[in-house]
């Protein structure tokens, strides 16, 4: 199946990017403060998934629920962008889901 856009139309305005951009600090501060990028998409086996990462050192890699939407993986990202940078620690969920199914 390929993606399509929403035929709703919406496309949103500057105060809503705004408050959105608002929502997401610590991802703001991920892109600001470092040369990394973040990925969101399929690392077989798991099928949805989302990785921050600066270079080939992963920072943050959270596996998505079945049922769980795409803002709420953004949110959950950005609280452990945030946590990982305040603890200077490694937040990995995807290497063991890998490890359990295997």
């Amino acid at each position: 199946m390929r993606w399509r856009p929403s035929s709703t139309g919406n496309k949103g305005s500057a105060t809503d990017a705004t408050t959105t951009a608002n929502g997401f600090e610590h991802i703001q501060a991920f892109f600001e403060s470092t040369r990394g990028q973040i990925t969101i998409g399929e690392i077989p086996p798991i099928r949805r998934a989302a990785l921050a990462a600066v270079g080939k050192k992963v920072r943050v890699a959270l596996v998505c629920g079945e049922t769980e939407h795409v803002a709420d993986l953004l949110n959950r990202l950005n609280a452990a962008l945030g946590r990982a940078a305040a603890e200077n620690i490694v937040i990995d969920d995807v290497l063991p889901e890998i490890k359990r199914r295997r």
